[in-house]
């Protein structure tokens, strides 16, 4: 025998497969930036003449069959448990809370800018936080503590940049519906969990859906504004419903089912940041430097508040130690 023929067999390492591509942080990027869109969307749909009633309703009869036509289609083939009365009330009575927010949200644009309104509801985790320490009946850490004061000071800097005056463009009643918009939207978030655990996030996305647009059409003779839909208008509705509420709420809860909920919502922060874009490049609204400043501040706060400054730490650390 050769020593060729008696030698081992050399054994080729097998090739590397290819990672698979994370669509993940797209999904919330994508869910982020429809989302911040919104305001835009609105502000448009009352240039064509169209009344808050209008667009407030308009909203959810839209994106209401698609919420169902998603839910069928995310729980296709699955075996799901019977909703209880229970469940069913529990589900009506959040809902009431997202109509509040929705409405107050809207009634606000009609009053200040879109930014100024994003960053104001942007502080709805002061209001979970809240929430929560009187649920456990203790108070907050003191780092939460610090963080709540962190972002409604960074709130005086966008309310009031410079002067104990009136700002251009400002309004009391707008700053105080976009507040209730951010109280209502934080409660809605707290008292959802344990209904979304149980239902499963697509049936009670597309029950409570349905529950706030009943909501809204009972509201809305109210609200003002005429029921005037013009074309156009008729076209910002259907961009509001299909981009700015269905898409993004598939996407984000899709986008932290896959990559967790603290690096979607450190994601999410942009938000604010990218509406204020927005409303400067499409509707022309003005950016005051204080202004900026107290967009940073907020979000510092709401980002502690979150959690996620010490993701932000940890990125930064691993970052240096990698160099």
């Amino acid at each position: 025998m050769s020593a060729q023929e008696g030698a081992s067999p050399v054994l080729s390492a097998p090739a590397a497969s290819p990672v698979p591509f994370d669509w993940a942080p797209w999904m919330v990027f994508i869910a982020t930036v429809t989302l911040s869109f919104k305001g835009i969307a609105v502000k448009s749909a009352y240039g064509t003449g169209m009344g808050i009633a209008m667009v407030v309703a308009m909203r959810f009869v839209f994106s209401v069959p698609l919420f169902w036509a998603g839910e069928r289609l995310i729980n296709r083939g699955k075996v799901l448990a019977p909703l209880s009365w229970a469940e069913i009330r529990a589900t009506a009575g959040v809902a009431s809370l997202f109509a509040i927010a929705t409405i107050s949200d809207l009634s606000a644009l009609s009053f200040i800018d879109a930014g100024v309104s994003r960053v104001i509801l942007f502080t709805f985790p002061a209001v979970i936080l809240i929430a929560k320490a009187i649920e456990r009946r203790s108070l907050p850490e003191t780092r939460h503590l610090i963080a709540f004061i962190v972002t409604y000071g960074g709130l005086v800097l966008v309310i009031l940049p410079g002067r104990f005056e009136m700002a251009k463009g400002l309004s009391w009643e707008g700053i105080a519906l976009a507040l209730v918009s951010a109280l209502t939207y934080g409660l809605f978030l707290t008292r959802t969990q344990s209904l979304t655990k149980r239902m499963g996030s697509a049936r009670f996305t597309a029950w409570s859906n349905t529950f706030v647009v009943l909501y809204v059409l009972l509201a809305a003779p109210f609200l003002g504004g005429g029921w005037d839909l013009p074309l156009a208008g008729l076209g910002w509705s259907l961009v509001n419903a299909i981009f700015c509420t269905v898409v993004p709420f598939f996407l984000l809860f899709e986008g932290i089912n896959r990559w967790g909920a603290e690096k979607a919502g450190l994601l999410a922060l942009l938000g604010p940041v990218i509406t204020m874009v927005f409303a400067w490049w499409l509707l022309g609204e003005t950016v005051e430097v204080p202004q900026l400043a107290g967009f940073g501040v907020v979000l510092l706060g709401v980002a502690t508040l979150q959690g996620t400054d010490r993701v932000i730490l940890r990125a930064l650390l691993g970052s240096r130690a990698s160099v």
